[in-house]
């Protein structure tokens, strides 16, 4: 409810919608982690799975994982070892540390794959294949990339990257342990699932960002206190514009793409990607603010400014305010940098979507070695967002249990 008592309401693509007040869903359950509801859509979308009673089926995810674990476990030797069939002959053969030859090899194993996935016209929005990375491969971590940093999309310059430095563990591998042996086996292959978990995660941020490109460019008017929202993409992919004979970067390419591609008229997705888009906005402005960087469709940093707090009062609006008794995100530590704690990383609807897709790669990978299959029912948020989201509560419930067991105020 606002302050005024009337239901609050917010422009989702050509439809005004009121936020939900309190209600069960439709599994009758009260919702505990109602920011996520939405983000069934592409490389997450989802259906009832007939053979599992309240779970759900993720067709992309599944199809993507059959596909990318053949590539890394069939036609890939890593080191000594090999762990296709006995009578198989590798189709690249690799040594550590991985030339670059090598690299560009593999990425170009695993391109197709991905491709595939994301323009998957299943549920509507697969982006088209001109959107796909061209940049689409390893690096090598420098000393100054951030610990744990297993991969990366970078919208600016359109690119998909994996740090090659996760395989090095295959490299180790003496003895390859066989199809029966599945728990020693699904240890031996853990770096290979990682990297299928963290490529789905990376070409999640892909596809979030091209439907994020395409909302604001084609309905501003649901933004209507960031009137320059529109101008921002073209703004991001200026930066990489190249004076050479090349022309455009992809980046800029991929702006033109998005003001044109008709989005589906999904409401639920049109939600999803709402809240990203006013959470990201938020986000990049600041890192703007942060490094006084003014961008072309702004005069000055007092504009800036004034850009960023409409930004952040829309964001505490759709994220902090939240409908249906939610969780709140905490706006101002959603974007700061470096993260005051895994709580706030994992809050961002654009982490937390993509941490689920990750993590829906890895079941199925499990899955597909023997293991049981694990996904998620409706109407929860990725593992990482809840376990860190447990631990905010707890560290809340403690520090209010410590405060009251210091207040000797009170009477008995």
């Amino acid at each position: 409810m606002s302050k005024t008592g009337k239901q609050r309401t917010h422009k989702v693509g050509t439809q005004t919608l009121r936020v939900n007040r309190v209600q069960p869903t439709t599994l009758g359950r009260m919702p505990l982690y109602a920011i996520c509801t939405p983000d069934r859509w592409g490389l997450r979308y989802s259906d009832e799975d007939p053979d599992r009673h309240d779970q759900l089926m993720y067709p992309v995810a599944r199809d993507y994982v059959r596909a990318i674990q053949n590539v890394l476990v069939t036609q890939v030797q890593w080191g000594d070892a090999y762990f296709g069939p006995m009578d198989a002959t590798p189709a690249l053969k690799l040594r550590w540390p991985i030339e670059i030859d090598d690299q560009k090899r593999l990425s170009s194993l695993i391109r197709p794959i991905i491709t595939d996935a994301l323009i998957s016209p299943t549920a509507g929005f697969g982006i088209p294949l001109e959107a796909v990375p061209s940049r689409l491969g390893f690096y090598i971590p420098s000393p100054g990339s951030p610990a744990g940093e297993q991969g990366t999309f970078s919208p600016n310059v359109w690119s998909l990257l994996l740090n090659i430095s996760m395989l090095e563990p295959m490299f180790r591998i003496r003895e390859v342990a066989p199809p029966s042996d599945i728990a020693e086996r699904d240890q031996q292959l853990e770096p290979l699932r990682t990297l299928a978990d963290t490529l789905y995660h990376e070409a999640r941020h892909c596809q979030q960002w091209f439907w994020i490109y395409a909302l604001v460019q084609q309905h501003p008017d649901n933004f209507d206190r960031m009137s320059s929202i529109a101008k921002w993409p073209y703004s991001l992919a200026m930066s990489t514009r190249q004076d050479s004979g090349q022309g455009q970067s992809q980046a800029h390419d991929v702006v033109a793409l998005a003001a044109k591609r008709p989005i589906p008229n999904d409401t639920a997705t049109l939600i999803s990607l709402k809240r990203m888009t006013v959470g990201q906005y938020m986000y990049v402005l600041n890192i703007w603010r942060k490094y006084n960087f003014v961008p072309s469709y702004l005069p000055d940093r007092a504009a800036l400014e004034v850009e960023f707090q409409r930004a952040r009062a829309a964001a505490i609006d759709l994220l902090q305010h939240v409908g249906i008794g939610g969780t709140s995100i905490d706006v101002d530590a959603m974007v700061a940098e470096p993260s005051g704690c895994y709580c706030n990383y994992t809050a961002r609807p654009w982490e937390n979507d993509a941490f689920f897709c990750g993590e829906m790669a890895t079941a199925y990978w499990r899955a597909d070695l023997g293991l049981g299959l694990r996904t998620y029912p409706a109407d929860q948020c990725s593992r990482a967002y809840e376990h860190a989201d447990s631990n905010r509560r707890l560290a809340t419930r403690i520090a209010s249990d410590s405060n009251g067991a210091n207040d000797t105020g009170g009477t008995q």
